[in-house]
């Protein structure tokens, strides 16, 4: 066998002279690194040593595979100015050293019935579209069962235990794989050739040259180096056969971690919540799944630790392995905001060139989420759940294509999986709409809207695929005297046949005109709102518009594009957070996530009060205004109502206090920042959330210019239960700013003196009443976004 090298996009240290001068213009201009420039050493060469770098970088540049399948690999190490870091072969140990090598290439799976004496059960695959390959590591090893830390588990969760086979990488090594080959190069060379590592029957791990092949390196080259901006995980994919760098094509990447993974999960390596994983080692996504393969599994649990059931389970809540030193982890408590049903929320259309290869069903990856619905006679394969034709009867009736796609459906199962979002998709683009103008006429007492559609053939009032069709009304909710049962804030269904509405269609123009309304409630000073949205039915087994009469009709929610001012003389609601930020995580038909947040849903009678806020359902946005107009700082008074509820302070439950408060800005900061309390929801104590991201990073949510603290001092106080109340009408009060620092900062006793030396309000006992008055607080004058104290500064996302 002939030596092949393989050339990557490598940059020659020799060429470090010719680039010299650019390097040092950059850097001398930069002000976002602290780490050296570099020293020139003689012979052209500029480079720092490991022990002064403050950041690595590394990338792999060539691999070489001998007659003997010895593997070693060249990479490129520098700090971020690209200044190459010499001084890694000298170091005494490196506590953070391991590399991997896998070949892409056919599914590799794991043996099911899971440890059982019965006969292994499999089925050929016949399809006119080949199978999409998968990683087989080079690198394995037969893990045997071990003691359990913790056995406070549920009853069943040993039935599978038994040795199972897991993929890894060559973490032993250290310096001695090292090998210095010039300024900031060097070549790692792997201990054992490919054919040494450990054989697998059932698995075929033989070197295969015409397959494309994926090097990892993970390094973190002494214990004090910060995980941060010294961690190097990186990948390098390469082909064998023509000696180059693999073309991204005939590679696989099915998600890019960056707008996948990281939209929700924080990026920040120091964080709690970040996705570094085995001992503060891994990050790279593309790293994992050469170790997360088809064929791992957990030999306490009997659990796949393949990538696709890892992070479909964990997101479903229904993940328990056994680690390292036998520590369990236990998943059932991760909160996921999206819809597990649509899964392009991470397989994103286009944005890696293996985007779609999801829709090619894996063993593990199907039964990951359908193992849950098997019938107690199930006998623990893939072929005998997904063959049981009363089980899954839809993608029988298209044969086997209904789960592995051919050329008349290529999509495979994913018709299904995406059969809802590709609903919302049609039935979104063929009724979207637009509200085009608003005039209240106090004197009239009229409310008259005009809708644009992109398209309308009936008046939605006489088109059956419409389900409603809601106009809301949102008027100032600071208002010193509020109207009763929030009658600032009013809703109609323009198509329910009400006497109090008309409705005029002209071509793709509705114009809604609603009598009998008290302008005066809305109390409209500079600002006013008005929301609008539809539910449009359609078929779940066509995906088209359908009459909402039909047995197989499903509810879509179509919003208008935007909110627009409520009348003449007013702005609408200034959005203070990222819409497209909230449904990065939340998705954006939130209508179940909503639904299943609130417990009392109704069907609001038009202009009625209390329906106004016990139909959540009509919410347009996260971040437009709407829930705020009934999450108001007044909302755990009962907003004035009079109906059912006993309105005021003394009517504020003891459990809500400003971390359970249910005013919007406090509930959404609380939540994110995990102090909110559990307690006193109609349905029981609510399960803690986990927010994958960190809860200090306002960018998260805010885009710069969100968080100017414009007029939030003018808005009125939260008056809610004080610490340690037993009973209701035990009150504190906090100021707006106080408030919203007060979710997160818990601590407010500490840094309440510095609020009121400022016009801030802490009244830690409000019995006597509120004494805020809005306007007085000054806190925008040092802590607003820009200042030298902004909160952007304090929280260190400026």
């Amino acid at each position: 066998m002939m030596n092949v090298k393989l050339a990557g996009k490598y940059k020659p240290w020799l060429m470090l002279p010719f680039i010299l001068v650019p390097i040092f213009t950059l850097t001398a201009c930069s002000d976002s690194s602290d780490d050296p420039v570099g020293e020139d050493v003689g012979d052209g060469n500029v480079n720092v040593s490991i022990l002064s770098a403050k950041s690595l970088k590394a990338s792999i540049e060539t691999v070489s595979i001998d007659d003997n399948l010895a593997v070693s690999f060249d990479f490129y190490l520098s700090n971020a100015n690209g200044v190459a870091v010499v001084g890694l072969d000298t170091l005494e140990s490196i506590p953070t050293l391991g590399a991997g090598i896998a070949k892409l290439g056919d599914e590799q799976k794991r043996i099911r019935p899971l440890n059982s004496d019965q006969e292994i059960v499999t089925a050929e695959e016949n399809s006119d579209l080949s199978p999409q390959p998968q990683w087989t590591s080079y690198i394995n090893n037969l893990v045997e069962p071990g003691d359990v830390a913790d056995n406070d588990l549920k009853t069943g969760w040993d039935e599978n235990k038994g040795s199972q086979w897991q993929a890894g990488i060559e973490t032993d090594c250290g310096v001695e794989c090292i090998t210095s080959i010039g300024n900031g190069v060097y070549r790692y060379t792997f201990k054992q050739t490919l054919e040494s590592y450990s054989a697998i029957d059932a698995i075929d791990t033989h070197y295969a040259p015409e397959l494309v092949h994926r090097i990892y390196l993970e390094l973190l080259p002494y214990a004090e180096a910060s995980a941060s901006t010294m961690l190097v995980n990186t990948t390098f994919d390469f082909d064998p056969l023509t000696g180059v760098e693999a073309d991204p094509a005939d590679s696989r990447v099915l998600v890019s971690q960056e707008q996948s993974c990281n939209r929700c999960h924080t990026t920040d390596l120091t964080s709690d919540n970040s996705i570094l994983m085995h001992g503060g080692k891994r990050f790279d996504y593309e790293g994992c799944v050469m170790c997360h393969t088809s064929y791992s599994g957990d030999p306490e649990t009997g659990a796949s630790i393949g990538m696709a059931t890892l992070v479909h389970k964990i997101h479903k809540s229904d993940y328990v392995i056994v680690g390292y030193h036998g520590a369990v982890h236990d998943y059932s408590g991760v909160t996921y905001p999206g819809d597990m049903h649509q899964c392009q929320q991470c397989h994103i259309e286009d944005v890696v060139p293996q985007a779609d290869f999801y829709q090619y069903p894996g063993q593990e990856t199907c039964l990951s989420c359908h193992e849950e619905y098997a019938p107690e006679n199930w006998d623990g394969t893939a072929v005998g759940l997904f063959h049981d034709r009363d089980a899954f009867p839809q993608a029988w009736d298209m044969s086997c294509s209904g789960c592995h796609p051919d050329a008349n459906n290529p999509l495979g199962s994913a018709l299904f999986h995406n059969a809802m979002a590709k609903i919302n998709e049609t039935v979104a683009a063929k009724y979207q709409f637009a509200l085009t103008s608003s005039v209240l006429d106090s004197d009239a007492g009229t409310l008259t809207a005009e809708l644009t559609f992109d398209s309308l053939s009936l008046s939605p009032d006489s088109d059956p695929s419409f389900e409603s069709l809601w106009l809301v009304a949102v008027g100032n909710e600071n208002q010193v005297n509020m109207p009763a049962n929030n009658g600032q804030r009013l809703v109609w269904n323009l198509i329910d046949g009400d006497d109090n509405v008309s409705l005029v269609r002209a071509d793709n123009k509705i114009t809604a005109v609603i009598s009998n309304i008290n302008t005066a409630d809305f109390g409209l000073t500079t600002t006013g709102s008005l929301y609008a949205k539809a539910f449009v039915c359609g078929d779940k087994e066509t995906g088209i518009v359908t009459s909402c009469e039909s047995d197989t009709a499903t509810s879509v929610e179509v919003s208008a594009d935007s909110a627009i001012a409520l009348t003449a003389n007013v702005t609408k609601y200034t959005e203070l957070v990222s819409e497209q930020k909230c449904v990065a995580c939340h998705d954006n038909q939130f209508q179940d996530r909503i639904n299943t947040a609130h417990s009392m849903l109704v069907a609001p009678a038009n202009g009625a009060d209390c329906g106004s806020c016990h139909a959540p359902q009509i919410a347009t946005g996260l971040a437009d205004g709407s829930c705020k107009s009934c999450h108001s700082n007044n909302m755990v008074k009962f907003m004035n109502a009079t109906v059912m509820h006993t309105p005021g302070e003394a009517s504020i439950k003891a459990s809500r206090t400003l971390e359970n408060s249910l005013s919007y800005r406090e509930l959404v900061h609380s939540l994110h920042a995990n102090t909110r309390t559990t307690q006193d929801t109609i349905d029981g104590d609510r399960e803690m959330m986990t927010y994958p991201g960190d809860a200090s990073n306002c960018r998260a949510c805010h885009d710069e210019g969100q968080l100017t603290l414009e007029n939030l001092a003018y808005e009125s106080s939260v008056i809610v239960a004080r610490k340690g109340a037993t009973l209701a009408g035990e009150t504190a009060e906090y100021s707006p700013t106080v408030s919203v620092c007060a979710t997160c900062h818990s601590n407010i006793d500490q840094w309440a003196g510095h609020a009121r030396a400022f016009g801030g309000v802490y009244q830690a006992d409000a019995s006597s009443g509120a004494i805020y008055q809005p306007g007085n607080e000054s806190c925008i004058l040092c802590h607003a976004e820009g200042k030298s104290e902004g909160v952007d500064v304090m929280h260190g996302v400026k």
